[in-house]
């Protein structure tokens, strides 16, 4: 392995470093109260080491984000390669959306907190920015190939041309990521207690709806 090399590895590592100890953090914090110095600390580097790779908290966020949707994507990716029914497909990656946005708070709130933020006044911020969009449309180009799937092996009837339709998901995806980091006195997660519902079966409503002839996983 040459100089070059070895020098990538070894940002590559300081990126993983600084982003495990952010994501730890604004776990147990919050986004707002965790500062860059708590991160320095926790990624166990010098602040002005933690500078020389995100020059400020909103690029840091970002690239929180990017990683969350990095791991959003490759489960994405991991459901398409199964030898199954389209809508079986289609499913499964809501499940594995769901258990996303249920086990990682902060990844939940860093697609949320950071959705739209793609006009930034930091070169970096922009940049990482842009690598997030192009995550999102990979993200949804496999949920139109998985509805594609299901059209052509009957097991999705839909009049929605597969594009239109993944929209449809999607929109609904990101309200349940709105939804699942409002405060528990939210009159939406009262009604949610009464009627004995999860996050899970609401969505199972949803496609069932939209589209017929779902096969149960």
């Amino acid at each position: 392995m040459g100089i070059k090399e070895r020098k990538e590895r070894e940002k590559s590592r300081r990126r993983d470093q600084i982003l495990d100890a952010a994501i730890e953090l604004t776990g147990q914090q919050g986004f707002e109260r965790t500062t860059m110095d708590e991160i320095a600390e926790k990624a166990e580097l010098s602040k002005g080491t933690l500078y020389l790779y995100y020059k400020d908290k909103s690029s840091l966020y970002q690239a929180i984000k990017k990683r969350a949707l990095q791991s959003l994507h490759q489960d994405f990716l991991t459901v398409l390669q199964q030898d199954k029914p389209g809508a079986m497909l289609v499913k499964e990656m809501i499940s594995s959306f769901l258990d996303m946005i249920q086990k990682n708070v902060t990844f939940t709130k860093a697609i949320m907190l950071y959705r739209g933020s793609e006009s930034s006044d930091s070169d970096q911020q922009s940049s990482i920015a842009e690598k997030c969009l192009n995550i999102e449309n990979d993200v949804n180009m496999l949920m139109v190939k998985a509805i594609q799937i299901g059209v052509q092996d009957g097991s999705i009837t839909t009049k929605l041309d597969p594009k239109l339709l993944a929209l449809q998901i999607g929109f609904q995806m990101r309200g349940l990521l709105q939804f699942y980091i409002l405060d528990n006195k939210n009159m939406g997660v009262k009604i949610f207690k009464e009627q004995k519902l999860t996050l899970g079966e609401l969505m199972d409503q949803f496609l069932n709806i939209h589209l017929s002839h779902v096969e149960k996983p």
